[in-house]
C-alpha cells in the first residue's frame, strides 16, 4: 500500500484542525462546567447567608426582649423566627438546624425567668456574668457550614 506524497500535507492538515476543535470544545465545555458550578455555589452561599444573617437577627431581638420583658407572647417576631428554623430544615445540615432549636430553647427558657432591668443586663454582660451567648455557638456553625459550602466550589 502506497501512500501518494501530495496527500500527507492536506491531510496532516486536516487531522491538526479536527484535533485543535475538538481540544477547543472540550476546554470550553469544561468551562462552561466550572463557571456554571461556582454561580451555583456562590448562589447558594448568598441564601444560606439571607437566611441565617435574618434568624440571628431575629433571635437577637427576641433574646433581649427575653430578659428585659416578663411577658410571654407569640408574636410575628416568633413566628417568623420559627418559619426561618424551619426554612433551614430544607437546605441546612443537621447541626445547624440544631444550633437554631438550641437558640430557641434558650430564648424560651430566659423567657421563664423574671426579668431584669436593661441596666443591670448591661452590668452583667460587662462583667460576664451572663449566661454564655446563645447565639455565638449558633454564628459559629453557621461560618462552618458556609465554609464547607465555598470549599465545594473549589
Amino acid at each position: 500500500m502506497a501512500i501518494d506524497p501530495a496527500l500527507i500535507s492536506p491531510v496532516s492538515a486536516l487531522l491538526g484542525a479536527l484535533v485543535g476543535g475538538v481540544a477547543s470544545l472540550l476546554g470550553a465545555i469544561s468551562s462552561q462546567r466550572r463557571q456554571d458550578r461556582v454561580q451555583r455555589v456562590a448562589s447558594e452561599i448568598a441564601k444560606r447567608e439571607s437566611v441565617y444573617a435574618d434568624f440571628v437577627m431575629g433571635a437577637s431581638n427576641l433574646l433581649l426582649n427575653a430578659y428585659t420583658h416578663d411577658e410571654i407572647g407569640l408574636t410575628g417576631d416568633e413566628q417568623h423566627l420559627v418559619g426561618l428554623m424551619n426554612r433551614m430544615r430544607l437546605f441546612a445540615p443537621t447541626e445547624v438546624v440544631d444550633g437554631a432549636d438550641a437558640v430557641l430553647r434558650s430564648i424560651l427558657q430566659i423567657l421563664l425567668n423574671p426579668s431584669i432591668e436593661l441596666r443591670q443586663l448591661a452590668t452583667q454582660a460587662l462583667s460576664k456574668s451572663l449566661d454564655p451567648d446563645p447565639l455565638l455557638a449558633f454564628s459559629q456553625i453557621c461560618r462552618a457550614d458556609l465554609d464547607r459550602v465555598r470549599r465545594r466550589a473549589v
